[in-house]
This record gives structure tokens, C-alpha cells and sequence, in this order.
């Protein structure tokens, strides 16, 4: 062996020593990996997503022990470009709704179809076949769940105004409801499914309630973030667990004669019912005590200066109210009756500021309340 091998064989046992000792040193400057996850849980959600999950595989394998249920960034609204199925971007509040915006575009596939509600992160989708899909738009999965055959509807619209998701509260477990009327000789009925994610995947009746012959409405359920889901009916409020998929509750609709048709809207502690005063201009705020079952006047707004707000001169605009958040109510006004063209608006009931939203596109847009997460549907919590 000449002494050029000997040195090159003395040069590689010296570059594996070293690289020995700089892995043992390494090994013992790495974090603990609870003391990791408590960081991870600190930094934003697409810090993790596109920088921290790459520096190392030991910041790989701990940001895959995240616990999706905890890790949100802070509600914001979601908008949907209902002219081109797929076209979301995301906007997160800051101090109010016009202090500048975060945009986030979360794209999703086209054939998936319109929105019907989100959910700690997840999106429930109604596809033109019938489908349902979830979707968390931030990690680009999805899973497609059975259609569900209405007894008396087909219509996307029936299908979307009777249908909610909600996560059962310490466990993450997704479930869908869907409310249908159930016609028989002498008798209608609001019967109330569960589709449970991820253990059956298949619509199951859990209760039935007979409705009023002369005439049944329902409005949109609203979803208290936790364990309440609330069925608002022509007859009163039925409120059901999302964990024991029974009625555990009712309460009476706020009852006003004269008055146009009501807006129920979640306040994020409160049921709270919109009414119209007069000229779609002025409004009234009512409030359900959950306590006593009682409504009560929570507040009134001034005449809302749609042409000073936006430009536009809206002398009967056509306003659904879309959500409340942060002490502020988010409603969108028709601009056009030709073609759906939404102008967003929001009033903050504390200081009864009334503006535009610049940063929401004019068009058929809609907005919803959303919060973006790292729940994986591949996994437990779906």
C-alpha cells in the first residue's frame, strides 16, 4: 500500500471521527420534543407549513405530532367566488375589518362544488353529483362522503340550507346533520340524520319531531363552536348535542308581528335574531337569554349611508346577514338585480362604525367564518 492510500484511509477514519463527535453534539443541543411542540404551537400556521417542517428531520418528526385541534391561526373570513367553483382566499382579522388583511388564496378543486359550512378548518362541500366533500384547503386533502337522498328535494339549495358539520368537543371526531321533511297521511315530520366521519360514513336517522301542517320553515342551523348545534324552525329553537345526537333543549322564536323576515346569526355566546325596522336601512338586535328561554332588545343601528360607504346608491338593497365576529356583523347587500353582484359590509355593534369591506371582491362572492388548522383527514380527527 502506497502512502497516498494510507493517507487518504487516515483522512477518511479522521472525517467519520468528526462527523461521530458533530452528530453526538448535535443530538445533545437538540429541544426535547414537548418543549418543540410548546414552540411549534407559537408560530404561525404557514411558518410550520412551508419553513419549519423542512430544516431537519427531527423538525419533521415533531411537526408531524402536532395536535391539529389546538394549532389555528385566529377566525377570519373565508370568501368564496361562487361564479368559479374552487376560489377561495382567506382573510385573518386584525385589530378591525379594515385595518388591512392577510390574503391567503386556498384553492381547491373545482368538481368538488359550492360551500355549505366550515368547521374547525374543514370545509363541507356539495358536489353537482350529490357528494359530499371535506377538504382542509390549507394541507390539500380531502375525503369524499356518500350523497344523501332527501325525501322530498333534490335541489343543491334544500340540500344546503339543512345540512351542518360540527366537531365533537375533546376528541376532534367530525359529524354531519342534515334535517329533511318527512311527509305521511295526516302527519310531517323534521327528521334529523348523523353521518359520523371516519367510523361509518353513512346517514343515519337519530330523531324525528312532528312539524306544523299549515306551514314548515327552517332556517340554516348555527353551530356553537362546541357541543350545541341549533335547528331553527318555524316552531322554536331545537338545540342537539353533537356528541349524544339527541334534542337536549328548545327555545321559543323571537315572535313580532309586522316585521319582515328575521335574521338568526351565532355571536360566538349568544342566538341573536336581525329585524328590520324600516327601509333595509335600520335594524334591530335581539338576543336569546339561554337561562330564562327570554328575548331581548340588545341593540339598534342607525340608518346605514350605503352611498357614502360605497359609492353606490342602494335606495331598497336586498341584505343577508352573513356572520358576526369580534363585535362585528357581516352582511352583503345585492347590488344588481340582473346578475348577483354582493357588496360586503360590516357594523361593529360597540362602536357602530359602519363601513365597506375593500378588501372582499364586488361580485358573487360569499363570506363565511372560518378558522385555518393543521387537522389532517387522513387521520383520527376525521
Amino acid at each position: 500500500m502506497n502512502s497516498d492510500s494510507k493517507s487518504q484511509d487516515h483522512t477518511d477514519d479522521k472525517n467519520m471521527s468528526e462527523n461521530s463527535n458533530s452528530c453526538k453534539v448535535m443530538s445533545k443541543l437538540l429541544l426535547p420534543q414537548d418543549l418543540m411542540l410548546h414552540i411549534f404551537h407559537l408560530l404561525p400556521i404557514y411558518c410550520l407549513i412551508d419553513s419549519a417542517r423542512y430544516v431537519s428531520k427531527h423538525w419533521a418528526d415533531t411537526f408531524n405530532q402536532l395536535d391539529g385541534r389546538r394549532l389555528r391561526s385566529t377566525p377570519g373570513i373565508l370568501v368564496e367566488n361562487r361564479l368559479s367553483k374552487g376560489n377561495f382566499y382567506f382573510l385573518e382579522f386584525k385589530d378591525d375589518v379594515n385595518a388591512g388583511f392577510e390574503t391567503i388564496y386556498l384553492p381547491t378543486p373545482p368538481n368538488m362544488g359550492f360551500l355549505m359550512g366550515t368547521c374547525h378548518g374543514i370545509l363541507m362541500l356539495l358536489a353537482p353529483d350529490g357528494h359530499i366533500f371535506l377538504v382542509n384547503p390549507v394541507l390539500k386533502c380531502w375525503l369524499r362522503l356518500p350523497r344523501f337522498y332527501v325525501s322530498q328535494c333534490q335541489s343543491p339549495l334544500y340540500i344546503m340550507n339543512r345540512c351542518a358539520i360540527a366537531c365533537v368537543p375533546h376528541t376532534a371526531k367530525f359529524k354531519l346533520f342534515f334535517q329533511d321533511i318527512l311527509i305521511v297521511p295526516g302527519a310531517i315530520f323534521y327528521v334529523f340524520y348523523v353521518l359520523r366521519v371516519g367510523t361509518d360514513n353513512s346517514w343515519k336517522e337519530i330523531a324525528r319531531k312532528e312539524a306544523p301542517r299549515d306551514g314548515h320553515i327552517s332556517w340554516k342551523p348555527l353551530y356553537s363552536g362546541g357541543n350545541d348545534l341549533y335547528w331553527i324552525t318555524s316552531e322554536g329553537i331545537i338545540v342537539f348535542s353533537v356528541d349524544k345526537e339527541i334534542i337536549v333543549r328548545e327555545y321559543p322564536l323571537y315572535v313580532s308581528l309586522h316585521r319582515r323576515t328575521p335574521n338568526y346569526l351565532w355571536t360566538g355566546t349568544h342566538i341573536s335574531c336581525i329585524l328590520t325596522k324600516r327601509s333595509y336601512k335600520e335594524y334591530e338586535i335581539h338576543l336569546l337569554d339561554f337561562d330564562s328561554g327570554k328575548w331581548s332588545l340588545y341593540h339598534e343601528t342607525g340608518p346605514f349611508d350605503y352611498t357614502t360607504a360605497s359609492g353606490h346608491n342602494l335606495i331598497a338593497p336586498k341584505v343577508k346577514f352573513r356572520l358576526w365576529i369580534n363585535d362585528q356583523i357581516i352582511f352583503t347587500v345585492d347590488l344588481t338585480e340582473k346578475r348577483i353582484t354582493y357588496l360586503h359590509f360590516a357594523y361593529d355593534v360597540k362602536t357602530k362604525q359602519f363601513t365597506k369591506i375593500e378588501d372582499i371582491d364586488e361580485g358573487y362572492y360569499e363570506a363565511w367564518l372560518h378558522t385555518n388548522t393543521l387537522v389532517s383527514l387522513s387521520t383520527a380527527p376525521a
